[in-house]
């Protein structure tokens, strides 16, 4: 007898997708059959719902748990929650993070991610001079090309009349000491937020209380499912409160040892279909 979930929710970037950030055939196919069996198919993420969007293909999934819990979105893309930074705390936030040269981003409500014009021009700067692996390693950044950039003053005056919804801070770098001090320098508003990461290069700040988890009772809630019946695929730190509450927690054979640990059952590496090799071999050819 294979494993039976009603709910199964996967976690994007180094679980459903491949290192190209791609959703395979391969993967689609297995989800689909799973999906037949009748069980619910859920997005968790902490990308934008429209960042989401863009390597699944239109794939049928049942929800959204966008932002790391902190927009929720119906399969037809209708926004039904969404837990919000403090504006003045995001303000402080930018100009805390300007200290040093760095990537960062402002995720907002409507799937737009912010850069800074002033801090895009600095970080420009130091990579015309930079043939460094980091400089490199910033460059292939897709994010760098996507995001949109807006003025210092323009940004901050958007915050303090409300004018924009920022649900999260995305820090990134591939040197894990500036990240450390990214970590030491948000401590102060540690009670009004928490801090989490996707991978080994980033730092996320989100509202306190938003998880992965806490997004995806809001199907569970709604399609009467309870915890136990749940599957969660994942493999960073962001993904540890779902793993730790899911009756099916699956990390990947990419996830960090911490992560592994957490999970009941390990799936293939990201690169060579896991998702799909695991719910064949667990799931869908065990009925």
């Amino acid at each position: 007898m294979g494993l039976k979930p009603r709910l199964a929710a996967f976690d994007m970037d180094g679980t459903l997708l491949n290192k190209e950030s791609q959703m395979t055939e391969t993967t689609k196919k297995a989800c689909l059959e799973l999906q037949q069996q009748g069980c619910k198919l859920v997005l968790s993420t902490g990308r934008t719902f429209g960042s989401a969007q863009i390597p699944i293909d239109a794939f049928p999934f049942d929800g959204f748990v966008c932002s790391n819990g902190a927009t929720v979105f119906e399969s037809d893309g209708k926004m039904v929650h969404q837990t919000l930074l403090p504006n003045d705390l995001v303000a402080d936030a930018i100009l805390t993070l300007r200290q040093e040269v760095l990537y960062y981003e402002l995720h907002d409500t409507a799937s737009n991610r912010w850069m800074i014009q002033e801090d895009r021009e600095r970080l420009e700067a130091m990579l015309e001079e930079d043939t460094s692996l980091e400089g490199i390693s910033i460059r292939k950044f897709a994010f760098y090309k996507l995001a949109r950039v807006i003025p210092l003053q323009e940004m901050l005056e958007m915050l303090s009349k409300a004018e924009t919804k920022i649900v999260k801070l995305f820090i990134w770098h591939s040197n894990p000491e500036l990240l450390e001090w990214v970590r030491e320098k948000l401590v102060p508003w540690n009670s009004q937020v928490n801090i989490t990461s996707s991978g080994r290069h980033n730092v996320e700040m989100l509202p306190q209380g938003v998880s992965k988890w806490e997004g995806l009772l809001y199907f569970c809630n709604k399609w009467g499912i309870r915890p136990e019946e749940v599957m969660v695929f994942g493999d960073a730190e962001n993904d540890r409160e779902a793993l730790s509450a899911a009756g099916y927690a699956v990390a990947m054979e990419n996830a960090s040892p911490e992560i592994k640990e957490l999970a009941k059952y390990i799936a293939p590496h990201h690169d060579d279909d896991g998702v799909a090799q695991f719910i064949r071999q667990q799931i869908t050819e065990c009925e």
